[in-house]
């Protein structure tokens, strides 16, 4: 094995080996000296532990799936990295395509879970490329959705996920309302990735900084979540980005000038957040919500892509809605003077509270 020629590896990727090397094999170096990563200052949340012991034991043991004719090596690290994801997200609970119950493993006495077919359900002896939210191409997975799985987990998803990096095109995992935790670095290792939702969870924390870097992500859903922070002034990095939906979570500070160099974007919301006022071109601060809380530069795409652009005004500078013919709502209507966007083409009345402290 030693004499064998090693593929390059991300970062995450040698982390992870690591990890595995250290936890399992007991070996005394914990420290990588060319990339320089210390598995000390790497720790692992209970639940990741114990799903990757019960991947690893469930391969060893349970797993009937047969890889051979030369898949055994390009399938086997995504095999062990999904199981470990289920393991360590209350897979057995989940409330769609979960294993069957009488497969074994310690599974309970429940009845199953729903699931179109048996080949895909998680951990079944089908190929993982069957497995309900998988999609590949020559082999290797690239998308991963579990959108409303039912996944639980305080720390969101384990160092295992990095195995999909070099491929993986789409990332969901939105609508898991127990599924907590921070996102992690290892996001911007996924050179590939073009969609990725995390909304209506419980996630929370400020976005990573290596996201910023991935120049084919066209697609980032994060609304109704527990973001926090403030938005990077490396966005202008996400060259691809076309919708940028992160209303009703917790993000703090000014929103950057940057976010203008987007040329591609199509969609942004920001309302239900604590941004504090946009920034003059001087390099000041507007006070108050009847000025613009978008910077010049996010609404001068409103003449070429830029069709939908929602924020935050100011309670009471809404007129109501007035009735229209055909029964559908009229758009709305902003008071003179009292605008929170120039150039958004809708807008939310908060309430004073929501802004104390902000302005």
């Amino acid at each position: 094995v030693k004499d064998r020629q090693q593929p390059d590896l991300s970062p995450s990727t040698t982390m992870l080996l690591r990890v595995l090397e250290n936890s399992f094999l007991g070996a005394a170096t914990t420290t990588d000296n060319n990339s320089e990563i210390d598995v000390v200052h790497y720790h692992s949340a209970p639940s990741e532990e114990e799903g990757r012991e019960r991947a690893l034991r469930w391969l060893a043991h349970e797993d009937a799936h047969d890889l051979s004719d030369g898949q055994y090596d390009r399938g086997l690290l995504e095999r062990y990295a999904l199981a470990t994801i289920y393991f360590a997200t209350g897979g057995d609970g989940w409330n769609r395509c979960a294993r069957r119950k009488d497969g074994g493993g310690g599974g309970s006495k429940q009845s199953d879970s729903i699931c179109e077919s048996d080949a895909e359900r998680y951990l079944s002896p089908h190929s993982h490329l069957k497995w309900s939210g998988i999609n590949g191409k020559d082999g290797k997975i690239t998308w991963l959705n579990l959108s409303d799985q039912g996944l639980v987990s305080a720390a969101f998803l384990p160092l295992e996920a990095t195995l999909f990096g070099p491929t993986l095109e789409l990332f969901w995992v939105s609508e898991n309302e127990k599924l907590a935790g921070t996102l992690p670095d290892y996001l911007g290792e996924f050179r590939s990735l073009v969609s990725l939702s995390v909304h209506k969870t419980s996630v929370s924390g400020a976005l990573p900084e290596s996201m910023y870097g991935l120049s084919k992500l066209s697609s980032i859903r994060l609304y109704k979540s527990k973001f926090t922070g403030a938005i990077s002034t490396n966005i202008g990095g996400l060259e691809a980005l076309k919708w940028f939906w992160i209303h009703d979570n917790e993000f703090t500070g000014s929103i950057p000038e940057n976010i203008g160099e987007l040329s591609k974007l199509e969609g942004v919301t920001l309302h239900g957040n604590k941004f504090g006022p946009a920034k003059t071109n001087d390099g000041e601060k507007r006070s108050g919500l009847e000025h613009n809380l978008i910077p010049e530069a996010l609404c001068s795409l409103r003449a070429s892509n830029l069709k939908h652009l929602w924020t935050d005004c100011e309670e009471g500078a809404v007129v109501p809605p007035l009735s229209r013919e055909d029964g559908k709502e009229a758009k709305f209507v902003v008071k003179e003077g009292v605008k929170a966007c120039s150039c958004c083409t809708k807008c939310f009345p908060r309430k004073d509270e929501m802004r104390s402290g902000q302005l």
